[in-house]
């Protein structure tokens, strides 16, 4: 079955078809999701309540058709991805108000120095929202309005969580390399 034979059967509900689609996304589509959460576990629930709204939203796809099949479903994902946490948030420490030009944005691109792999091993050791707020700007190209206004947070708030993401990571990463090296 092709793509589109499969998106045709999905829209009439034909059950091995929505199969086939799930089978031909999940793999990728897990990755996304856990790279927003603590366990794998979770992120099976996200990415199954995503393809839920995929089957639910499919017509609408169809109409629009305006990006890839894969951009779509993916785009689900991480939104679905938001929504969790949005909808577990955890307590937080008070907000920290500081002033968007006192954070120093740290120059260095860390993404590009280590493999994909090991970088979703070193961010799981990133707090909840700065692992998210680091996915969302680094890997998924989110301006920090569009991050601020998915996640509800002040845009100053946003970018002081990157930019401790971005410290932390530079840590972990040098006290590996030293420790490696």
């Amino acid at each position: 079955m092709n793509i589109e034979s499969i998106l045709q059967g999905c829209l009439k509900n034909d059950r091995k078809a929505q199969y086939a689609l799930y089978q031909t996304f999940a793999p990728k589509m897990l990755g996304v999701c856990s790279r927003y959460c603590h366990t794998e576990e979770e992120a099976e629930d996200i990415m199954m309540e995503g393809f839920m709204k995929v089957f639910q939203k499919l017509d609408q796809y169809q109409k629009k058709n305006d990006s890839s099949l894969y951009s779509w479903i993916r785009s689900i994902m991480v939104n679905q991805s938001i929504d969790h946490f949005r909808s577990h948030k955890r307590q937080y420490e008070a907000e920290v108000a500081i002033e968007a030009e006192e954070v120093a944005i740290l120059s260095e691109d860390i993404t590009t120095r280590l493999d994909a792999e090991h970088i979703l091993r070193i961010m799981e050791g990133l707090p909840e929202k700065q692992r998210i707020i680091f996915n969302l700007r680094e890997i998924e190209g989110y301006e920090f309005e569009e991050i601020a206004e998915k996640l509800q947070e002040p845009i100053n708030t946003v970018r002081v969580h990157l930019f401790r993401a971005r410290q932390w990571l530079q840590k972990r990463i040098r006290k590996e390399e030293n420790h490696n090296g």
